[in-house]
C-alpha cells in the first residue's frame, strides 16, 4: 500500500483544562498510549507537587531566574497564574520540531491565547469538566488545597471556561479513557488534514510531476 502521509509533519498541541478537570491523569494516560507524542516541560516559579519530577513535570525555577530569562526574551509564552510564573522556552519546543516530534504544550488559556497571537500552525483543544458541580467535587476529593483556595480555583475555572472560543475542539471529560480516545481521534484528523501534506508526499509529488 502507498504510503499518502505528509512526510516531517509534526502536530503542535495545546491543551488546556481548568484545575481540577482531570488533565494530569490524561496527559499520563496519553503518555502510556502514545509514548511517540512528547509532552513539553514547561518552567514554573511554583514548588513540586507529592511525585512531580524536576524535568519531568516542569523545570522548577526560581522567581528570579524565571525573570532573568523573561528579560533574556528566551521565552516563547508566560503567564502570572494562581500565584506562580509559568512559561514555554523557546528552546524546548524548538528541539522537539527539529526531531520532528508531535508535541503537546499543557497551558493556561492565558497562555493558549499567546500562542494564538504568535500564529503558530497549531491545534488548540480546552477539556471541560462535566459540570460546575463535578468540578467542586474533584477539586474537594484532591484534599491539597484550603477552602479559600478551592474558592479561588473555582472562580478561575469559570472564567478559563468562558474562554472556549479561543480553541478549536472542546472535549468534555467524563471518563479518562473516552477523553483519551476522543484527543487522538483529533490528533490522527489533524495528521490529514490537506494542508499539511506537500510535494514530499509521494502521490502528491506524482501528481504534480505529471501535470
Amino acid at each position: 500500500m502507498t504510503d499518502t502521509r505528509p512526510q516531517n509533519n509534526s502536530l503542535l498541541i495545546v491543551l488546556s483544562a481548568p484545575s481540577g478537570t482531570g488533565k494530569t491523569t490524561i496527559c499520563n494516560r496519553l503518555r502510556e498510549v502514545r509514548p511517540d507524542i512528547k509532552f513539553s516541560v514547561s518552567h514554573t516559579t511554583r514548588p513540586p507537587r507529592q511525585n512531580e519530577r524536576e524535568g519531568v513535570d516542569y523545570h522548577f525555577i526560581n522567581g528570579e531566574r524565571f525573570e532573568a530569562m523573561q528579560k533574556k526574551g528566551e521565552f516563547l509564552e508566560s503567564a502570572w497564574v494562581h500565584n506562580h510564573f509559568y512559561g514555554t522556552a523557546h528552546s524546548t519546543l524548538k528541539a522537539h520540531r527539529d526531531r520532528g516530534e508531535d508535541v503537546i504544550l499543557e497551558l493556561d488559556p492565558q497562555g493558549a491565547a499567546s500562542i494564538r497571537k504568535l500564529k503558530l500552525d497549531a491545534v488548540f483543544i480546552f477539556i471541560l469538566p462535566p459540570s460546575l458541580r463535578e468540578l467542586e467535587r474533584r477539586l474537594r476529593q484532591r484534599g491539597t488545597e484550603s477552602e479559600e483556595k478551592i474558592i479561588e480555583r473555582l472562580t478561575a475555572g469559570k472564567i478559563e471556561m468562558g474562554q472556549y472560543r479561543l480553541y478549536d475542539y472542546i472535549v468534555a471529560n467524563h471518563s479518562v479513557e473516552e477523553t483519551v480516545e476522543t484527543l487522538l481521534c483529533i490528533f490522527r484528523a489533524e495528521k490529514h488534514r490537506s494542508s499539511r501534506f506537500t510535494t514530499d508526499c509521494p502521490v502528491i509529488g506524482d501528481i504534480l510531476k505529471s501535470d
